[in-house]
């Protein structure tokens, strides 16, 4: 079974990059929006601004606006708490790292909250990272957000990100479980579905890993890097 790996990763080339989804994949929430709504008791609002964007009634934006709304005045430490009680996916922090050891960027792209990519960076240390900030002044949420990554829109701003690092999309890897994912598994050189959500993640990635354990990835990542 390796050296068939191995084949098939040498025929996509050798990957620089590796871009991670959040929420799902290295954390055990599947939105941090919806896990702090049910924390802080909004959830009732929150789905019913969920239901609007999903049925085309409001854009990404205003649907990040709403909910960032319903935390106005909440201290950020609260909203810290929250964040740092949240548990990694089994292998998380060694997957991270050691696709770092092994000379891979690694990038955290997430339409979810820069709180939890910022508490990865300095749990574990990435190269790169980038979601949506919630507004804070004096210690606390004004209420507003800055969308840096839309839902719907993740492969443009991939696009960037591989522009600042020199890299092509045949040399990226993408990792995640949602479909927010899909537009990027079907033109990064390789694409990971972990555990996904659906069979439209499924079948648009190139190779699907279900289970418990993060670490189930690294020999797909690694065996065209060895």
């Amino acid at each position: 079974m390796f050296p068939i790996l191995i084949g098939l990763m040498e025929e996509m080339g050798k990957l620089k990059l590796v871009v991670f989804d959040v929420d799902g994949t290295l954390v055990k929430v599947n939105s941090s929006w919806q896990h702090l709504h049910e924390v802080l008791g909004t959830w009732d609002q929150g789905k019913r601004y969920a239901e609007q964007f999903f049925r085309g009634a409001i854009t990404y934006e205003e649907w990040a606006r709403l909910d960032a709304s319903l935390w106005r005045g909440l201290p950020l430490e609260r909203i810290k708490e929250i964040i740092r009680e949240m548990q990694y996916v089994d292998g998380a922090k060694d997957v991270l790292a050691t696709l770092r050891r092994s000379g891979l960027k690694v990038v955290l792209l997430s339409a979810g909250l820069s709180l939890v990519t910022e508490r990865i960076e300095r749990d574990v240390g990435v190269d790169y990272s980038l979601a949506n900030e919630l507004i804070f002044k004096d210690g606390f949420l004004t209420g507003e957000v800055k969308v840096k990554v839309p839902f719907d829109a993740k492969i443009s701003v991939l696009r960037r990100l591989l522009r600042s690092f020199g890299v092509s999309m045949a040399e990226c890897a993408a990792v995640g479980d949602d479909e927010t994912l899909i537009p990027l598994f079907k033109k990064v050189g390789l694409g990971i579905a972990f555990n996904p959500h659906s069979e439209r993640v499924e079948r648009s990635a190139r190779f699907v890993v279900k289970g418990n354990n993060l670490r189930d990835i690294l020999p797909f990542l690694l065996a065209g890097n060895v």
